[in-house]
């Protein structure tokens, strides 16, 4: 089954939305993966024109479209908690947003999950100041909380702990939108007092499930493909395409299994 993917494509934004009507998604496999910050998620629930089209137009070209949320669907929009239970959320007939969810599909078992990350205590303070996650996203209608944020991982992993372990013999693909592990952090980013609120060091954890790929977005910085054991880590990320960060996105950009 050839899979496609990519990530951080946001239609919210008027350049992006340009960029991706004159290089829109090229379709070469069954089944599409979005790996976050496709687009507000208020336009889930009501699409604009642009949204209406786009998920139209996938729909037509893959026999499945799986979405997870990233952080910017939520900014200024739905409330959080709403990640608190599990989300399948129909889009078309054949394209769903998930969060926490598992799908089989063609014998590939697909774990579906935001991730976010655990971060670090002592970038606690400079991480809630810099991010704009902590003032446009809420919490039960205040503010999100970095307590909250680690919280919502602590789900996520418990998830595709209890999850992978149950899936058997069939191949295995993981869908986050944060990073899964620090060897996933571009040289631009290293050392950055923001870095835990990107990527956590999961090693440990793949080696111990070993999916067969984890699809992950976010940084808005492309890398080649890492493997961890047996577990391959992929990404294509579109990114801020006024502050040219899509010179590396792929519109075809797929592997089979």
């Amino acid at each position: 089954m050839k899979i496609q993917y990519c990530s951080d494509i946001h239609l919210e934004m008027n350049t992006n939305k340009a960029y991706l009507l004159q290089h829109p998604i090229d379709p070469v496999g069954e089944v599409l993966l979005l790996a976050g910050d496709i687009t507000n998620a208020k336009y889930y629930d009501d699409p604009r024109p642009v949204e209406k089209q786009f998920f139209k137009t996938l729909s037509q070209q893959f026999e499945r479209v799986f979405i997870i949320a990233g952080n910017h669907e939520f900014y200024r929009s739905w409330d959080i908690s709403v990640l608190e239970k599990p989300l399948l959320k129909e889009i078309e007939k054949n394209v769903f947003l998930l969060n926490n969810q598992t799908i089989v599909y063609k014998e590939v078992a697909f774990f579906f999950t935001t991730l976010w990350s655990e971060i670090n205590q002592l970038d606690e303070v400079y991480v809630k100041r810099s991010m704009p996650d902590f003032s446009l996203i809420t919490h039960y209608r205040k503010s999100l909380l970095v307590k909250h944020y680690n919280e919502l991982h602590k789900q996520a992993l418990a998830f595709l702990d209890k999850s992978l372990s149950q899936t058997g013999n069939l191949k295995k693909m993981v869908v986050s939108h944060h990073l899964p592990s620090l060897q996933c952090v571009h040289a631009d980013h290293v050392g950055s007092s923001l870095g835990s609120a990107f990527a956590t060091d999961l090693d440990a954890f793949i080696l111990q499930h070993q999916p067969d790929y984890w699809v992950y977005g976010h940084s808005h910085r492309n890398m080649p493909d890492i493997e961890i054991g047996k577990t391959k880590l992929v990404t294509n990320q579109l990114g801020y395409v006024p502050y040219q960060e899509h010179y590396s996105w792929e519109s075809a950009k797929f592997f089979e299994l």
